[in-house]
């Protein structure tokens, strides 16, 4: 084994089935609310978050981690700089969130007054405030504008959207109705900060845990496959290697958005609703 090879152990980019089962896992499981308040108070926690806000962490700060936190913390500011979104993704995100918020606010003031309606009915009430003035304009059927991911029933029929996906035709769509316009302009700017940031911690400490994970599954291979080898910086590379391959070269391992990425989310999906406002004024 020449110096090289000793010194930088090479792997596979395509991260191992393990890695993303245990990342399907955890994606699926919810944390114990008071394992999570506990774990705020955690060093690690504490330098992430910061660093998610857009807060620099000290090299005291750095130093006060173990060597797998800084690990840990090294590996999610490197996936942060290729985790930049496009204007198209930011959109998407805020506005999906949007359309649950409002469809979910509908379907709860229906329940008040209508206690024994069924939810199909709720769904072609939620289309037909909300669309059918505007399905009459563009001449196209109520179903037209079902949310892409979701079918309605009708009798014995069901219907899917005229849309193939959550995309930017479909989210211009929505915003061509006044209503629907209004009441996701209302979560924009009243609700969806304090909803993400809620879910932040929540996705933040499943990252924490999953790279946890990760860690203890790169000791037990190096010690299965290359315990005799006792240079230290083989040993460190060996490690940050097999970590860099299971989280920052894993398309399914994400971190949350930045503070930064959510408010310019904010700013995109304002800009699009002016937009569609100015369209309707000409």
């Amino acid at each position: 084994m020449d110096d090289k090879s000793r010194i930088t152990p090479q792997f596979q980019d395509t991260p191992d089935e393990q890695s993303q089962e245990i990342l399907s896992q955890l994606q699926n499981d919810g944390l114990n609310p008071d394992v999570f308040e506990q774990i705020k108070n955690d060093p690690l926690f504490q330098q992430l978050n910061n660093s998610l806000q857009g807060l620099p962490s000290t090299d005291q700060e750095i130093q006060k981690l173990n060597d797998e936190e800084r690990l840990t913390f090294e590996m999610c500011i490197k996936k942060s700089i290729q985790n930049h979104k496009r204007v198209e993704e930011k959109q998407k995100f805020i506005f999906k969130k949007g359309f649950k918020f409002v469809e979910h606010r509908f379907y709860q003031n229906q329940m008040k007054t209508h206690k024994k309606m069924k939810q199909n009915q709720q769904q072609i009430d939620f289309y037909e405030i909300h669309f059918k003035e505007l399905s009459l304009k563009m001449n196209k059927h109520l179903t037209y504008f079902i949310h892409p991911q979701k079918k309605m029933q009708i009798g014995k029929l069901n219907y899917q959207s005229g849309f193939k996906s959550f995309n930017q035709p479909y989210i211009r769509t929505l915003l061509k109705s006044k209503s629907f316009r209004q009441e996701i302009k209302d979560y924009i700017l009243n609700h969806f900060i304090q909803e993400v940031q809620e879910e932040m911690g929540l996705k933040l400490q499943k990252f924490i845990k999953y790279c946890s994970r990760m860690y203890e599954e790169a000791l037990r291979e190096f010690y299965m496959y290359s315990a005799k080898n006792d240079d230290e910086e083989y040993f460190r590379n060996y490690i940050r290697l097999k970590m860099e391959q299971s989280i920052v070269k894993n398309s399914k391992c994400k971190i949350p958005w930045s503070f930064q990425e959510v408010i310019d989310a904010q700013k995109f999906a304002l800009n699009l609703i002016e937009q569609e406002m100015d369209v309707e004024n000409e």
